[in-house]
């Protein structure tokens, strides 16, 4: 201000300044409480099948608020059942939380699938939440409901990579191998994990199958594209949120139309890796199903009829490994039969 205008303002005055000006802008927080239930009632008229949901105290006050928008509940019949769940301060007047749960769709991007806000994290404004969520999206076989709390690694970059790659160990030895690097590094964080339950976050200890949704990843993404917005006001909130999904499903909707391969983008890239490594494998057959592929000087045997590879990638990731694309090759026979449903490009129409 001072040298551009000429205006010599204290700290003070700089902040009241910003203060109206975001007020003018926004108006104030009360305004934007006063018109979200006629926000509601258009979004729900705008999005039919959508599931919008306002709840009062006893004496008209807000209380929570929810949104499942129907384009996420129609992609959701698609999505591996596999849910990511977060809740995140607000920084606005009213502070308050905004619960989050999303998903990974079959082009492997993030996909939103219901937002509240909250007055904040307790039993009962979780239990109204998970309420809501069950009347948009029902319930699936199987389905998983993932939490992380993993935030107090954030400023250790060593340790955080070293986690994650533990997370991700597709066998025993290889997770056995980074546990103990951790411990190396930090105890209590190695502790700290294991009383957690290494089912809770670890690929290859899961009770089921997760595949590539790696919680933590899906929850720093959505707080970065989200971190600003949490000092808006309720309805500003709520419309940045829908905003959001629409830009992100218009530029899935781009890429699908642009996709003419089997797999979707992200997952056929992956596949053509493999099958680019599968190349120099040396292959024996012991059954119809059952080979030995050779590697270098490493020995790997694949079951075909079970979709399982020694080197554990088979079976979790549901995408051929190259030892398994190996062998495939070896019997002239496709990958398309060996690959989830979820990562095919129908899963993305």
């Amino acid at each position: 201000m001072l040298s551009e205008h000429g205006v010599n303002l204290t700290y003070k005055q700089a902040w009241r300044a910003k203060e109206k000006a975001l007020e003018f802008l926004r108006g104030q927080p009360t305004d934007s409480y006063s018109r979200l239930l006629s926000y509601l009632y258009i979004l729900e008229k705008t999005y039919p099948g959508s599931v919008v949901k306002l709840q009062k105290t006893k004496d008209g006050y807000f209380l929570y608020a929810f949104v499942a928008l129907s384009t996420s509940i129609k992609g959701w019949e698609h999505c591996r059942p596999v849910v990511v769940v977060d809740g995140t301060f607000l920084k606005s007047a009213y502070m308050g939380i905004m619960l989050k749960t999303s998903t990974i769709d079959a082009t492997g991007s993030i996909l939103p699938l219901a937002y509240a806000i909250v007055d904040s994290e307790n039993d009962a404004s979780w239990r109204w939440f998970f309420e809501q969520f069950k009347h948009a999206y029902g319930e699936k076989p199987n389905m998983l409901l993932f939490r992380t709390g993993m935030r107090f690694m954030k400023g250790h970059l060593k340790l955080s990579e070293l986690y994650f790659a533990t997370a991700q160990s597709y066998t025993l030895d290889e997770f056995n191998e980074r546990i103990s690097k951790i411990a190396e590094i930090d105890t209590p964080v190695k502790a700290y994990l294991y009383d957690i339950g290494y089912h809770r976050w670890s690929r290859v200890h899961a009770t089921m199958n997760k595949t590539w949704t790696m919680p933590s990843n899906i929850v720093e993404s959505l707080n970065a594209v989200t971190k600003d917005a949490r000092e808006l006001p309720v309805v500003e909130l709520l419309e940045y949120m829908r905003t959001l999904l629409e830009r992100w499903t218009n530029e899935k909707l781009l890429n699908t139309n642009g996709t003419f391969t089997y797999l979707g983008r992200k997952y056929n890239k992956e596949s053509e890796d493999n099958k680019t490594l599968s190349q120099k494998m040396r292959v024996r057959a012991s059954t119809n199903y059952i080979h030995t592929v050779i590697d270098d000087v490493k020995r790997f045997i694949i079951c075909l009829e079970n979709k399982r590879c020694s080197c554990g990638q088979f079976h979790l990731d549901e995408l051929p490994c190259p030892h398994a694309l190996a062998a495939l090759r070896h019997r002239k026979e496709s990958y398309k039969n060996y690959c989830s449903l979820y990562y095919t490009r129908e899963s993305l129409l």
